[in-house]
């Protein structure tokens, strides 16, 4: 080792012992683990008992061949995709309209800003049982009981709508879509300061050549706001994905399957599945999930060409 190289880590060794502990949390709670599902998704039978007892003759690719050829795994991302599909637009369309309508200067402002996030405050626990409490497929669920009383059901004659057990998949799903219209605050503050940050002399330049609010709004909101909407979409569609063993907390049923998402296929591949965990097949699930995710980050990151950054001719 060069006196040079001994000088240089002499002058950096403060900075190495502060970042030691954010490198070993990495290395132990997220390199460690990645590289372990990996090399785990290569063996076909590997169940909790016979954890870190690898049996090499079961090694290979048959896992990644068995989700596949499994329809299960088909159906089950098909409604990952169909749920991110919707779901992403829908709300991020939904929480940037509402967060500029809010971020605008109107007395009571700060108090509909507090409502608005308010929903975001509630504990997982606390929420579940709100929703679960809405969304009840019995009479004394809120939304049955709100259509009973309004009369556009006939309590006597007919069944309360079950919702996310539903036979349907289009009940089942829009049910579950819905009740995430209730956290759309939760990206508020994210959006109000970026509209926050635009210049205000670009709004009192259209203003002054005439420009209409909606042009106003699709000309210099929309474009300042660009890089904020990409950093949303990519942080969306990752969550999006991942969804899976929240399903359980409002049905224990994956709503008769349309709820069965690739997520909660890996939880119940790697925990339930009836006492019969095979590690192997989920880890193995877990990176088709991984590779889909990564796949459509680079193509999102690719395709980026109308974001727009200060700076940029």
């Amino acid at each position: 080792m060069t006196l040079r190289i001994k000088n240089k880590i002499k002058e950096n060794l403060v900075g190495y012992l502060l970042i030691l502990p954010l490198l070993v949390s990495l290395t132990v709670f997220t390199i460690y683990p990645l590289g372990l599902a990996l090399f785990q998704s290569f063996f076909t039978d590997l169940t909790i008992k016979r954890y870190m007892n690898y049996d090499w003759s079961t090694f290979g690719f048959q896992n990644y061949i068995n989700a596949f050829q499994d329809e299960g795994f088909w159906h089950s991302l098909r409604l990952t995709f169909t749920y991110a599909g919707i779901t992403v637009p829908l709300m991020l369309t939904l929480s940037f309209l509402a967060s500029y309508a809010l971020s605008k200067d109107f007395k009571g402002a700060r108090v509909f800003r507090v409502l608005y996030y308010l929903p975001c405050l509630i504990p997982g626990i606390v929420s579940a049982i709100i929703y679960s409490y809405i969304y009840a497929g019995e009479a004394y669920g809120f939304i049955n009981s709100l259509l009973y009383s309004l009369h556009i059901r006939d309590f006597l004659s007919e069944d309360a709508i079950v919702f996310f057990d539903n036979e349907l998949e289009v009940v089942a799903m829009t049910s579950f879509i819905s009740m995430g219209l209730f956290g759309i605050g939760g990206s508020s503050p994210f959006w109000i300061a970026g509209f926050k940050a635009i210049p205000r002399s670009y709004y009192e330049a259209a203003e002054l050549d005439g420009i209409s609010k909606p042009r106003i709004f699709f000309k210099i909101t929309i474009p300042m706001m660009s890089k904020y909407i990409f950093y949303q979409v990519i942080s969306a569609f990752i969550g999006a994905f991942q969804i899976g063993q929240g399903v359980l907390q409002y049905t224990q049923t994956a709503g008769n399957g349309n709820l069965n998402f690739l997520g909660l296929v890996i939880y119940n591949t790697a925990e339930a599945n009836f006492g019969s965990p095979n590690i192997g097949y989920a880890s193995a699930l877990s990176y088709i999930l991984f590779v889909i995710i990564g796949g459509l980050t680079i193509i999102l990151f690719k395709y980026n060409k109308f974001v727009y950054y200060e700076g940029d001719n």
